[in-house]
């Protein structure tokens, strides 16, 4: 099968030996494939909630609101 910003390279007995992705792709297959692979990158990472980040950068840089 062939797509659009991913290239498949396979050993001469027809095995897949490895997938190229082009992140600068048009494609919105290879655009949702990355996210995916973002999301499972950092699933297990430690998180805070959105108002306590944007309370300690406005804190930091002297911004008031």
């Amino acid at each position: 099968m062939k797509l659009q910003g991913i290239k498949s390279e396979y050993t001469p007995k027809g095995k897949l030996k490895k997938v190229t992705i082009n992140a600068a792709s048009k494609s919105e297959f290879v655009e949702d494939l990355l996210d995916v692979i973002a999301v499972e990158a950092t699933k297990n990472d430690s998180t805070k909630p959105f108002d306590e980040v944007v309370e300690r950068l406005d804190k930091k840089h002297g911004i008031k609101r």
